[in-house]
């Protein structure tokens, strides 16, 4: 697991445990027949239909963007326009986040977001204080924390796949 995810996990961990913050699991998915499943079409923007600067911007992404949702890609590509404003070190310290954002499973990925929706829930000033708290303590609690976490992430249910769109029946004559 990836330095910086596990870190993560066990700081979101933290601050959960401190404000009773739970994650809501989900149901286990019912079986869905094989007529009723569809093959999820890429969302637009493609990687081809992009500006070369958002190309640039966005290039740790490039070998995932057709498989990003459409919500995901406009978040990124708000991101790809504050790009050329940002010193060279702050592009450089964007672009390893982003290629350790595109390494991550789609469940890594989804842990990260929800973490990230969590801790940002509190205000900034309680926010601040748990992470300091978080950095204060010892190594061997950090890890703790995060396999705490992590054994919570492996024990919850896969999330269902999205419904299916209904076929409307075949008009009769």
């Amino acid at each position: 697991m990836h330095v910086k995810f596990v870190l993560l996990i066990g700081l979101a961990a933290f601050i959960a445990g401190s404000v009773g913050a739970a994650v809501a699991q989900t149901p286990p998915a019912s079986a869905t027949s094989a007529k009723t499943t569809r093959v999820a079409q890429p969302s637009r923007p493609t990687w081809s239909e992009l500006t070369s600067a958002q190309r640039e911007a966005l290039a740790p992404l490039a070998g995932m963007w057709e498989t990003l949702e459409a919500d995901r890609k406009k978040k990124w590509l708000e991101m790809a326009a504050r790009f050329p404003a940002l010193t060279p070190d702050a592009r450089k310290r964007m672009h390893e986040r982003m290629g350790e954002y595109a390494r991550l499973t789609p469940e890594q990925r989804k842990t990260a977001r929800e973490n990230f929706r969590q801790a940002y829930e509190l205000p900034a000033d309680q926010r601040q204080e748990k992470l300091q708290r978080y950095q204060q303590l010892p190594d061997e609690k950090k890890r703790a924390l995060t396999e705490q976490a992590a054994k919570k992430q492996a024990e919850q249910p896969p999330a269902p796949p999205a419904p299916a769109a209904a076929t409307p029946p075949a008009p009769t004559k």
